[in-house]
C-alpha cells in the first residue's frame, strides 16, 4: 500500500513511496482521494517515477493546465499503441501526448491548423505509427466532438516514433529525414524502379529506421568484422559502392564513422534491391 501525498486530478495521484514521488494513473483514483490516504494498487493502470528532473517537475505541472480528459484519452492511445509493440514506449509518451492533444484541440477549435512538412514520409515509411494516429485521431475527435485536420495523424505518429526508440530524447523530425534522404540516394544510385511495395523494399526501410535511431542517438558500435565485409566487396561492388556514399553522407552531415559491421548490413538490404526483379541471387543475401 501507498500514501496518497495530494491528488493532482480524477485520474492521477502523487504519491511517496520509499523517499522518491512518483506519479499514479487510474481512471477515477483521484476522485475524491484525500492526503494520507492509503492505495490499492490493483487499482493502479500506470506507475510514472522519478520525479526529481525538470522535465519530469514540467510533466507535474501538466496536470494543473490540462483537463483530466486529455490524460484519460492519451492513456487509450498508449494502450492501443502499446498492443502493436513488442517494446515498452517511453512512459513520457503519456505527457507529451496529452500536452500535445490539448494544444490540437484547442487550436483546431480556434481555427488555427499547422501543415506537418514530412507527411508524406511519414505515411510511406512509417505506415504502423502513421495507422495508429489515424485510429487516435478518431478517438480525440470523438471523445471532444471536433474535426481535426488530416495531419493530425501525422503529429501523433512523430510523437510514437519518439516513444519507440532506445532514449526520452529521440528526434522523431531528424530520423525521419535521415530515412528519406537515404532512400533518396539508394533509389537515385540504383537508377532503376523499385517497387516500394515489395518484401525487400519493406526489409530495407525497417532497417533504415533503425539505422537512423542508432546515428540520431549517437549509438553506432565500432565493430568492423572483415570476412563477410570482403565477400560482399568482391560479389556486389555497386551495392557496396552505394554503401560507402551513404558512409560518406553520415560523416559529413553527423561526423559519425561508420563500422564495416552497419556497411555490410547496409550492402545486404541495397544488393537485395539492385537484384530483386534480375535473378534470384538476392534470396541467398543473409
Amino acid at each position: 500500500m501507498i500514501k496518497v501525498k495530494k491528488s493532482l486530478n480524477n485520474s492521477m495521484l502523487l504519491v511517496d513511496h520509499n523517499q522518491q514521488q512518483m506519479i499514479l494513473f487510474g481512471k477515477g483514483i483521484g476522485f475524491g482521494t484525500k492526503p494520507g490516504t492509503l492505495i490499492d494498487m490493483t487499482h493502479v493502470e500506470q506507475v510514472f517515477i522519478p520525479l526529481d528532473t525538470l522535465k519530469s517537475r514540467h510533466f507535474l505541472s501538466l496536470t494543473d493546465s490540462i483537463p483530466t480528459a486529455f490524460f484519460d484519452v492519451a492513456h487509450d492511445i498508449v494502450e492501443l499503441a502499446q498492443r502493436q509493440y513488442v517494446k515498452p514506449l517511453n512512459s513520457v509518451l503519456f505527457f507529451t501526448l496529452a500536452e500535445h492533444l490539448h494544444y490540437a484541440v484547442e487550436r483546431s477549435r480556434t481555427g488555427l491548423n499547422f501543415v506537418n512538412k514530412l507527411s508524406w514520409e511519414i505515411k510511406r515509411y512509417y505506415q504502423r505509427e502513421y495507422a495508429l494516429g489515424v485510429q487516435a485521431k478518431e478517438l480525440v475527435c470523438a471523445q471532444f466532438d471536433i474535426a481535426l485536420p488530416d495531419d493530425e495523424a501525422v503529429n501523433i505518429a512523430f510523437h510514437l516514433i519518439n516513444a519507440s526508440g532506445d532514449t526520452e530524447n529521440s528526434d522523431a523530425h531528424q530520423q525521419v529525414q535521415l530515412v528519406n534522404r537515404i532512400a533518396e540516394i539508394v533509389r537515385y544510385k540504383i537508377n532503376k524502379n523499385i517497387d516500394i511495395n515489395s518484401i525487400d523494399y519493406r526489409r530495407f526501410i525497417t532497417h533504415l529506421r533503425y539505422f537512423a535511431e542508432r546515428v540520431i542517438g549517437q549509438k553506432i558500435a565500432s565493430r568492423n568484422s572483415d570476412n563477410f565485409y570482403q565477400e560482399l566487396l568482391k560479389f556486389y561492388p555497386i551495392a557496396m559502392s552505394i554503401a560507402w556514399t551513404i558512409r560518406d553522407y553520415i560523416q559529413e552531415k553527423y561526423h559519425i564513422v561508420l563500422p564495416k559491421d552497419e556497411l555490410t548490413w547496409l550492402t545486404i538490404h541495397i544488393g537485395r534491391l539492385a537484384t530483386s526483379d534480375e535473378n534470384e541471387e538476392s534470396s541467398d543475401l543473409g
